[in-house]
């Protein structure tokens, strides 16, 4: 069997999550589609473009939440990805928390929230790379089977590249249950 080559990174579905912070007083989130754990789940990176408005938020405070939101909010994820923070107010789409960090606003609606601290800001002009520790998660007992999250009952939003970049759901698992 031959393979074509093609343009892009491909590895995904990866889930969308609305990312946090405080920018001139007002809870601020954007939408961002390629996140990643490492050191064992510890730390978090994503990229941000410079010119977002959250931006101004995680470098004067140093922390950023991350909100897994469920399919139940899609609505309001995409007014999210589609409106500034400079233009529209989007602290008033949710009911807001703050944990021990004081400055990385959570999301009540999302089933999971993870407030962290930056670690480190990698220049890739026009974008830059945040890296977070991860400094308390907290999860929506409802989405608890025993002290493990259940993913097919939480529904988040999943986004592919390398296609037709849309969001999907979680399907069927196929590994034994344990």
């Amino acid at each position: 069997m031959k393979k074509q080559e093609i343009e892009g990174n491909f590895l995904s579905p990866l889930p969308a999550v609305l990312v946090g912070a405080q920018v001139n007083g007002i809870p601020n989130y954007l939408v961002i589609g390629y996140i990643c754990p490492f050191d064992f789940g510890k730390h978090i990176f994503f990229s941000l473009y410079k010119k977002r408005y959250t931006q101004i938020g995680i470098h004067e405070h140093k922390t950023f939440s991350v909100n897994i939101p469920s399919e139940k909010i899609l609505a309001k994820f995409e007014i999210c990805g589609s409106n500034s923070g400079r233009d529209f107010d989007k602290s008033t789409l949710f009911d807001n928390f703050y944990g021990v960090l004081k400055t990385a606003p959570m999301i009540h609606q999302c089933p999971i929230n993870m407030e962290c601290e930056v670690v480190e800001i990698l220049d890739y002009d026009p974008n830059e790379g945040i890296i977070g520790r991860v400094i308390k998660s907290y999860v929506d007992p409802q989405y608890l089977t025993g002290d493990k999250i259940n993913w097919r009952n939480l529904n988040p939003i999943i986004w592919t590249t390398g296609g037709d970049y849309s969001y999907y759901r979680i399907g069927e698992q196929i590994t034994p249950k344990y």
